[in-house]
């Protein structure tokens, strides 16, 4: 009996330690969800600043802005010398005392003007837009489209040693071409453009087709492959031009003004080396993307 009454007595302090137990439990859960929200607050305020820096047309400036709170406007007379970029200011609008003056060099603004930062940013959202609308279709491209182009292996698109497109060739060409009608429209003079192209937007000045390859050129089998990258490009051109009539179309500048060229043009290169292969082997066909600047 009294072993009973000793366990009915510790049952109160049992309760009371498991309910303290969850008290602190809570709180502990309590305290960790307050610093993941400040630590979410600070992530979020140094992104948009970081965001900010780096999208400043002058970064240092805009990050001495940050901590610059309280500017007051003055009435100061400044010497610059332009050729030296050294600007001088009295030393008493610094807080000194005396007559001296307090020189500063600076850096020129950069020279990048607006179109060009416009024509850069163009280039790279029509690359990710050809790139995304060819993988899609599962265009075998080679290489990284960030460099500008789209490449493809010579092995396949045409038929050995030759400039004639084989069949997996041909449906490339088509898809290919289909992805140029729809982006390149907007970005060049001639065509049928949508209403939904951005106004004011840069335009591309070129749209060369090349065929690269490695050659002796000293030797005729080296002129041969020299021969056939051009062929090739040229019948890439034409199968591009033959699946969409609109780029045969596209200009470079508005038709009639002096310097307008057709946008879709052929070149080929040659890299002379000793020990080069055979005609027709290891050759690649780009489509290069030159914005006008």
């Amino acid at each position: 009996m009294a072993l009973a009454r000793a366990r009915r007595r510790r049952t109160p302090d049992l309760e009371e330690g498991e309910s303290y137990y969850v008290s602190m439990t809570d709180m502990m859960v309590g305290v960790i969800f307050i610093f993941i929200i400040m630590l979410s607050y600070f992530a979020l305020q140094f992104r948009q600043s970081t965001k900010a820096l780096t999208e400043a047309r002058h970064p240092e400036t805009a990050a001495l802005l940050q901590t610059a709170t309280a500017l007051t406007p003055r009435d100061v007379t400044v010497e610059i010398d332009e050729k030296a970029r050294v600007l001088c200011v009295p030393e008493t609008v610094i807080g000194g005392a005396g007559t001296d003056r307090r020189c500063f060099s600076y850096a020129p603004p950069a020279k990048s003007t607006g179109v060009a930062v416009a024509a850069g940013d163009a280039q790279r959202t029509l690359m990710g837009f050809l790139d995304a609308d060819l993988r899609d279709a599962g265009a075998p491209l080679v290489g990284d489209t960030a460099s500008g182009a789209l490449s493809f292996s010579a092995d396949a698109l045409f038929e050995p040693g030759a400039a004639t497109l084989s069949p997996g060739g041909r449906k490339i060409a088509g898809q290919v071409a289909a992805s140029l009608a729809r982006r390149l429209p907007c970005l060049s003079y001639g065509g049928h453009t949508s209403t939904t192209c951005p106004e004011g937007e840069a335009k591309l000045a070129l749209v060369n087709v090349v065929s690269q390859t490695n050659l002796d050129a000293f030797t005729a089998e080296g002129q041969q492959a020299a021969a056939l990258a051009l062929a090739r490009s040229a019948a890439f051109h034409q199968a591009l031009t033959g699946a969409q009539p609109v780029l045969g179309a596209l200009r470079n500048a508005p038709p009639g003004q002096p310097g307008s060229q057709p946008l879709l043009r052929v070149a080929s290169v040659g890299q002379s080396q000793e020990g080069a292969s055979r005609v027709g082997e290891g050759q690649t066909v780009s489509i290069q993307f030159q914005m006008a600047q």
